[in-house]
Order: structure tokens, then sequence, then C-alpha cells
């Protein structure tokens, strides 16, 4: 797999266009200098649409969709790929099941203090989703390696 695709299948982009996307949030509202969150989101997500061009480019019987409901972490070639996109979501889904009551718990209890606490509780949450699906994808390939 190639380096491009390997960065733009990590959850690190990803995690930083969230935590980016909240920044710009809260810029917005508190009026901060356009330098401070609207450029670096903007340098990020060109460099994130030239990987992923490039990639299209140098793979074109791989394409990366630029605009899907079906987010391309999601790998589903094969019936083992499935399974293991399956066990990934699975933990994905109980760590929902837990944290939005959790989440909504601690914005009732938060918010009246901490301005913006909604906002970061859902980028932490989307960063926490990334991190939970990649570590269990990359056991299971780990684990595969060794056999």
């Amino acid at each position: 797999m190639g380096k491009c695709l390997r960065i733009l299948r990590s959850p690190i982009i990803m995690m930083m266009i969230l935590i980016m996307i909240g920044f710009v949030f809260v810029g917005l509202r508190e009026d901060w200098a356009l330098e401070l969150y609207y450029y670096p989101f903007i340098a990020l997500l060109l460099l994130y649409f030239v990987l992923l061009f490039y990639h299209n480019r140098k793979n074109p019987k791989q394409r990366i969709k630029v605009f899907t409901i079906v987010p391309y972490e999601l790998r589903e070639e094969d019936e083992g790929l499935q399974y293991i996109t399956f066990q990934a979501m699975r933990k994905v889904y109980i760590f929902y099941a837990f944290a939005l009551p959790t989440g909504i718990f601690l914005v009732a209890v938060f918010q009246p203090f901490i301005p913006y606490f909604s906002v970061g509780l859902l980028v932490i949450m989307g960063c926490m989703q990334y991190l939970l699906y990649w570590f269990e994808i990359r056991k299971a390939f780990k684990d595969e390696e060794e056999l």
C-alpha cells in the first residue's frame, strides 16, 4: 500500500479535520483572528485533496471518491475484510452506546460553566471513533501478519 493511501486511510487527517472544524466554529463565534483557525484549516483541506487526487492519479483502479456517503476507511473487498470491518464497527457502536448518554449528561452539567463544551465533546467523540476503528483494523492486520 502506498504512503499516500496509508496517510489517507489513517485516522490522523480525519481527526485533524474534525479538530479544525471545532476551532473554526469557536473562532467564528469568538471573533478570533483568521490566522488562528481559518488558514490552517484551508491548508489541511488542501493537503487532503492533493493527497487524494495524487492517489487517484497514480492508482486509477483503486480510486477514492472525493464525495461519498460511505467512508473510504471501510475496506470490504473480500469476506475477510468485511469481517474485520464488522469487528471494528461493532467496537465503535459499543463506544457510542455508552458515550452518547454520558455525553448528554455531561453537556447538561457542564455547558452552563464551560462555553463550547458540547463542541469539544463532539470533537473528542469523533476522534475516539476514528481511533477505535483504526486500532481495531491495525490489530486485525497485525494478527494476520503473524500467522
